[in-house]
């Protein structure tokens, strides 16, 4: 994944958590060699970095939206930029007296809070951010429908990265609850993972920058590539 001359400081960090990746995967390196066969004795790293690509997914998806609200908060002349879905939503909650907390530049306020509600409910401690949570997540907090929509690419069709996705996060799950998991965890499944992770990124990046600048009329960062992918 490459960036332009001002990169998206959620891009900047998710490329910084990855490092920590290629940091377990140059250990197996040294401990087991390159050469093809076999290795023994460093699955745990591999189990190690499965683990760790998800959470650099998670970390990535609230660092996305909470960056595109911000942006679209501090743009923003009134709250009308935002669509009704994300209106309504916040408004249902302020009524009678409440109301007065919209008043001025509360409503600044009522969205962050509401981001962080919705938070809570989709990429918080206890769920994780498999398509349906992200969307959610997305819809409630800046408005964009069916993020998700987007991750598709040549060789890959929309339908089979949802799925690449969920079994990343199931195995990852597999791994954490039951430490010894039944299946081996290879190398290859951890270059693949940090490559799945990375397309996604990239287009789930490119999509939330064009619903910003729809609802602002400016770009709140450059756009991304994953070799040669937008």
């Amino acid at each position: 994944m490459s960036t332009a001359k001002n990169p998206a400081p959620h891009v900047s960090q998710l490329l910084e958590n990855l490092q920590e990746v290629d940091l377990l995967l140059n250990i197996h390196t040294a401990l087991a060699g390159s050469s093809p066969g076999r290795k023994r004795n460093v699955e745990v790293l591999n189990k190690s970095a499965v683990v760790l690509v998800v959470a650099c997914w998670e970390a990535y998806v609230e660092d996305l939206a909470s960056t595109a609200l911000k942006f679209m908060i501090d743009d923003a002349k009134s709250h009308s930029i935002f669509p009704k879905l994300v209106l309504d939503r916040v408004g249902s909650k302020y009524s009678g007296q409440h109301a007065w907390a919209l008043a001025g530049d509360g409503w600044k306020k009522a969205l962050r809070d509401n981001f962080s509600e919705v938070l809570a409910k989709t990429t918080g401690a206890l769920n994780t951010p498999r398509a349906p949570q992200v969307d959610e997540l997305f819809a409630k907090t800046i408005g964009l429908p069916s993020l998700s929509a987007c991750w598709s690419w040549p060789g890959r069709p929309q339908a089979s990265a949802v799925k690449a996705l969920d079994d990343l996060i199931t195995l990852r799950g597999s791994i954490a609850h039951r430490v010894q998991h039944s299946k081996s965890v290879h190398k290859k499944s951890v270059t693949a993972a940090v490559e799945l992770v990375s397309r996604l990124a990239a287009k789930s990046t490119n999509a939330v920058r064009q619903h910003v600048h729809t609802a602002t009329g400016k770009f709140p960062w450059n756009r991304i590539t994953f070799k040669g992918l937008g």
